[in-house]
């Protein structure tokens, strides 16, 4: 009678707290594991897809004697997935890279990936000597400095897109426009950059 009894009372309160306590660090641990998975797979695509524009770029470089020119550094043609207004004399499009025959990547679409809620998006400028590659503000997960395609130079913060110029190491793009450096608001860190620009220092603002 005793055992019986024992058995019909079920769980407790507090071990039904328990399990929902569990259950919810369980879910916790999986939703931060797949949010970085995701990151990383999204990051892996945009580098290689950076990488491959690049190739074609050099390719056409090694043809012609200069690289495919937008009219200037700071005429930027963006590709057709940047839902970024593009300046009055940029570029939106598929064809992001002038006169390259060959597909060209365009880059995932993702809104929310880099700085703030600005999404990401690759972005070509050159005036036929110098270039600049990038996935503009594309970066998600983290702000390492490490990789080979961090540099500290590239364009207008994404919200000014649409007023578009060239700029080395800015402080309003480079998170220390207010004399103390926020990494958030680090749009180079954001970014994956290729450049043969080599007249701008790149010098990192204290903290970075």
């Amino acid at each position: 009678m005793f055992l019986r009894g024992r058995q019909q009372q079920g769980f407790t309160i507090v071990e039904l707290l328990i399990v929902v306590v569990v259950i919810a660090i369980l879910a916790a641990i999986t939703v931060v594991a797949y949010n970085g998975i995701q990151n990383r797979a999204n990051n892996t695509r945009v580098m290689s897809d950076i990488r491959q524009a690049l190739t074609l770029i050099e390719a056409y470089n090694a043809e012609k004697g200069s690289y495919p020119s937008t009219g200037g550094l700071s005429q930027v043609y963006t590709d057709s997935n940047c839902h970024l207004t593009v300046d009055s004399d940029g570029y939106q499009g598929a064809q992001w890279i002038p006169d390259i025959l060959s597909p060209l990547p365009q880059n995932p679409g993702l809104q929310k990936a880099g700085r703030g809620s600005f999404g990401g998006c690759y972005a070509y400028a050159s005036d036929g000597v110098s270039y600049i590659l990038s996935a503009w503000n594309a970066k998600r997960g983290g702000w390492s400095s490490n990789d080979s395609m961090y540099r500290r130079l590239g364009w207008r913060e994404s919200n000014f897109f649409s007023a578009n110029t060239y700029n080395c190491n800015h402080t309003n793009i480079g998170g220390s426009a207010t004399g103390t450096y926020v990494e958030t608001s680090d749009y180079y860190k954001y970014s994956y950059t290729i450049s043969n620009i080599t007249s701008c220092n790149e010098t990192p603002p204290v903290g970075a």
